[in-house]
């Protein structure tokens, strides 16, 4: 398990945040997904999943520290789809250790 992972079963969050992002995970489609999540201009090659679970590990601690300071930029909806983005990027990784590096 890498740091990151170990990161992501330690991490606190409200519970329905959690459980939306986990019912999120049945129509996560990746290609379309992620793209979304991180920005990435159409036609860009997505990062591997350890690249991504490291910029979306950072991006979920950016808006849960705008969710405890009651931050109006927040919003629930986006912190959804990136824990949703975490979630698979993290069990893509477990799944198959060889496509985190790439």
């Amino acid at each position: 398990m890498d740091q990151s992972t170990q990161g992501l079963q330690t991490t606190i969050r409200p519970r329905l945040l959690v459980v939306a992002a986990r019912h999120g995970l049945a129509q996560y489609e990746r290609d379309r997904s992620l793209a979304r999540v991180l920005g990435l201009p159409i036609g860009q090659p997505l990062p591997c999943p350890g690249a991504a679970l490291t910029i979306l590990t950072r991006r979920e601690a950016e808006l849960d520290h705008a969710r405890r300071h009651h931050d109006a930029a927040w919003h629930p909806g986006e912190h959804v789809m990136v824990m949703t983005a975490l979630l698979h990027e993290a069990r893509l990784g477990r799944a198959d250790p060889a496509r985190t590096v790439a």
